[in-house]
C-alpha cells in the first residue's frame, strides 16, 4: 500500500556501531537510569555465549529485516513457536523487571523534528470472519465512555472490536534463551500482514541486559490478549524489521520495529480478519494521543490492555524521542500512540519506548519521521 502522501527514504549515513546509548544525552540534572519497558521472565534455558551480530537480509531502503524460518502458520517452525508458549509460559512473562541501563547526563540533544514530507495511510475494519476455535472472550463493555488522563486504566470498550482486537501482547525469546514480553498493534497494509511494535522488541540487546545483538525468536503476537488467553488466535512473525539506523547503532530515536506475520492456518491475514490501524509519521510534535498496551510491572499486571491519554511533547533528553505523561511500566514497549483516534481507528504516531527511574509517569518513544515511513514502506506489500 502507498501512503496518502509519499516520504522521501532515509538518507541517514550508516556509521560504525556505538553502544545502544549512543546518542543519549539525559536533561540536566536528570542523571537517572533509562528503562526500557519490555519486560522479562524467567531465562527458559542456560544462558550461552553472546552470539555474533547476525546479518539483516532481506534490506530495503532505510530498514532492514529478518526472515525468521517459519514461512507460514502451518510450518514446522511456527507450530513449534506456538506450542512453546503455553498459558503458563505467557502468564510468568508478565511478572519480569525491566531493563534499565545508566545514562550520562549531557547537554540537551536535538529535538525531534519532521525529517521529509508528512505521510499516513487510513486505518481498516476487518472485512471476513476470523476462522478456527475461540478460545475464550471476556464479556464485553460497550456504552463506557474512556475518560482522559495519564494514570493507566483498563480499556472500557467492547473487547470485539478496535483497539482491542488490533493491539496485543508480544512474546519472544532472546538469543541467551531469555523470555520476554513487550506490546504491539496491527497496521492496514497492501500485504494486510503488518505489525508496529518498538525496535528492542524485535532485535538488539535490549540496553545491554542481553549480551551480544540479535533478532528474537519464538516471535509471536496474540491480539486481544486477556489473562493468558488468546481470543483472536495466536500468530507468529515471517519476517522482523527496523530501521537500518537502529540496527546500526539501536539508539532510541530510531527505536521502531516491524513485523510481518504468518497467515493463520487458514489462510487468512490478520488485518482481514481484525482490521488495521492508520499510521503517520512526520506529523508536528504536539499531537494529542491514546496510549495503549501491556504494562506488566507494579501496579499493572500484564492481564489487561491499559491506556492512557495526553499531549506529546518534543523530549530533548535524547535525540528525536518525544515524552509522554504515562505511568505505564515494562511490558508497554511498542504499543501504539494513536492520533486523531476516535474510539476504534486512529495513526500510530509513536510507540512505548524507555522511561527513566527518577522520572515516574512519563514514557518516551523515537519521534516518527522518515524512519517510520521507511520502515512501513518497506513492509507494506509484503
Amino acid at each position: 500500500m502507498t501512503s496518502e502522501s509519499n516520504s522521501h527514504d532515509d538518507q541517514t549515513a550508516r556509521v560504525g556501531r556505538r553502544s545502544r546509548f549512543g546518542r543519549a544525552a539525559a536533561a540536566t540534572g536528570l542523571a537517572a537510569g533509562v528503562a526500557l519497558l519490555c519486560a522479562a521472565a524467567v531465562p527458559a534455558s542456560a544462558a550461552t555465549t553472546a552470539a555474533a551480530r547476525p546479518a539483516a537480509t532481506p534490506t530495503a531502503a532505510g530498514a532492514s529485516g529478518h526472515l525468521t524460518g517459519a514461512g507460514s502458520a502451518t510450518s514446522m517452525a511456527a507450530r513449534q513457536t506456538v506450542a512453546y508458549w503455553t498459558r503458563a509460559r505467557m502468564l510468568s512473562a508478565a511478572n519480569g523487571a525491566g531493563v534499565s541501563v545508566k545514562s550520562a547526563p549531557g547537554a540537551h540533544s536535538a529535538p525531534a523534528i519532521a525529517s521529509g514530507p508528512t505521510g499516513r495511510v487510513a486505518g481498516t475494519g476487518p472485512d471476513q470472519a476470523l476462522k478456527g476455535p475461540v478460545v475464550h472472550i471476556p464479556a464485553a463493555r460497550d456504552g463506557v465512555k474512556p475518560e482522559y488522563g495519564s494514570v493507566g486504566s483498563p480499556w472500557p470498550g467492547a473487547t470485539n472490536e478496535a483497539p482491542v482486537t488490533t493491539t496485543g501482547r508480544v512474546f519472544f525469546t532472546t538469543h541467551n534463551g531469555e523470555d520476554w514480553s513487550c506490546s504491539a498493534s496491527t497496521v492496514n497494509s497492501a500485504g494486510r500482514d503488518s505489525v508496529i511494535t518498538a525496535g528492542h522488541c524485535v532485535y538488539g540487546s535490549l540496553g545491554g541486559e542481553v549480551p551480544g545483538e540479535g533478532w528474537h525468536t519464538n516471535w509471536i503476537f496474540v491480539p486481544g490478549y486477556n489473562n493468558g488467553y488468546a481470543p483472536y488466535g495466536v500468530w507468529t512473525a515471517k519476517e522482523l524489521w527496523v530501521p537500518t539506523a537502529y540496527y546500526d547503532n539501536q539508539d532510541e530515536g530510531d527505536d521502531i520495529g516491524g513485523v510481518v506475520i504468518n497467515t493463520n492456518a487458514y489462510g487468512q491475514h490478520i488485518v482481514s480478519v481484525l482490521g488495521g490501524q492508520g499510521m503517520a509519521w512526520n506529523y508536528s510534535d504536539n499531537q494529542f494521543v491514546y496510549d495503549l498496551g501491556y504494562p506488566a510491572e507494579s501496579p499493572f499486571n500484564g492481564s489487561t490492555l491499559e491506556y492512557c491519554t495526553g499531549s506529546e511533547f518534543n523530549w530533548t533528553g535524547i535525540s528525536s524521542t518525544m515524552g509522554l505523561p504515562c505511568n505505564f511500566t515494562g511490558g508497554s514497549s511498542g504499543g501504539p500512540w494513536l492520533m486523531s483516534f476516535n474510539g476504534e481507528w486512529g495513526y500510530i504516531n509513536g510507540v512505548n519506548d524507555f522511561g527513566y527511574s527518577s522520572l515516574p509517569g512519563y514514557i518516551f518513544a523515537a519521534y516518527f519521521g522518515n524512519n517510520a515511513g521507511s520502515l512501513y514502506n518497506a513492509m507494506a506489500n509484503l
